[in-house]
């Protein structure tokens, strides 16, 4: 499949409709145009692209225009979403080699190697083997595991799963991982479960079970939150107040300490209004910080 191609035609048809010529008209303005595509070549790269996205790109026999039948699988699923703006990215930028020195960024942590062996026994129920090594161990430990799900957060990789080792389900960083193999041993995902589940009350990818899930209010000075307002800090963000000074937002989450440091990060930019808990908690915190610097 000519990947380029694909990535630009889903991209060029989430909006809108084209006859095959309008598609070619359009193709050969863009960055990535090697070529017209012949209509016998542009078939073959549909179903490929439909296969690959799993969506249908219709032909309406009335305009001969093609169409992507319904655009919300690709805005509705995460992965899909994901995949389609980190590929359109990747072979972009592939192609403007000259551009290199002029854009930048961000890379993983690592064990991105691990990926097409951990989804491969997540597609068939198999079990892992895992030689991991925490940061707090001075040396490697085995484990087997059930790999439910992968989540990549802040530029790190991580599989959860039930490890036999813990009786639990644990979570574990790909960049931690010495050694992994595929087992004959199957299992049989938990009913019910699925990843956007597992983390809805979970800010990053911590979880605390003695952490209960709270009404969380934080009042931002005004510049600061209105970079909030457009990237919220969790899914359940709600806007309750705001003029020209601060903007208070409203949280259904459980406060982990990777929330604490998120709120911390923040400095004099914002205020814990509720609950008092976790208010009390970030000034603790600010009280030990002031006899450091203090």
């Amino acid at each position: 499949m000519k990947l380029d191609f694909s990535i630009w035609l889903v991209n060029y048809l989430m909006d809108s409709s084209a006859t095959l010529k309008e598609i070619n008209e359009a193709w050969s303005r863009s960055s990535l145009y090697d070529k017209a595509v012949s209509r016998s070549l542009f078939h073959i790269y549909r179903r490929k692209t439909e296969d690959f996205f799993g969506i249908d790109i219709i032909c309406d026999r009335r305009t001969n225009k093609y169409y992507i039948k319904d655009p919300r699988v690709l805005r509705s699923d995460p992965l899909k979403s994901w995949l389609l703006s980190s590929m359109s990215a990747v072979t972009t930028i592939e192609r403007c080699k000259a551009l290199t020195d002029r854009i930048m960024l961000e890379a993983t942590y690592g064990g991105e190697s691990f990926l097409s062996l951990i989804t491969e026994a997540m597609s068939v129920n198999r079990c892992l083997q895992l030689l991991y090594k925490p940061f707090w161990h001075e040396e490697p430990y085995q484990l087997v595991l059930e790999p439910y799900f992968i989540r990549l957060f802040r530029q790190r990789w991580y599989l959860i799963g039930f490890s036999h080792k813990h009786r639990e389900i644990r979570i574990f960083a790909l960049d931690r991982m010495k050694k992994i193999e595929m087992m004959k041993q199957t299992f049989s995902m938990p009913e019910g479960m699925n990843v956007e589940s597992f983390f809805f009350n979970s800010f990053g990818i911590m979880q605390q079970d003695n952490i209960p899930v709270e009404s969380i209010r934080l009042r931002f000075i005004a510049e600061q939150g209105m970079y909030i307002k457009t990237k919220p800090l969790h899914h359940s963000q709600h806007l309750l107040s705001m003029d020209s000074d601060y903007m208070v937002f409203e949280y259904r989450l459980s406060p982990t300490f990777d929330f604490f440091q998120e709120v911390l990060s923040y400095g004099s930019d914002v205020e814990v209004l509720a609950p008092d808990s976790f208010r009390q908690r970030v000034a603790e915190c600010v009280r030990w910080m002031t006899k450091i610097y203090l």
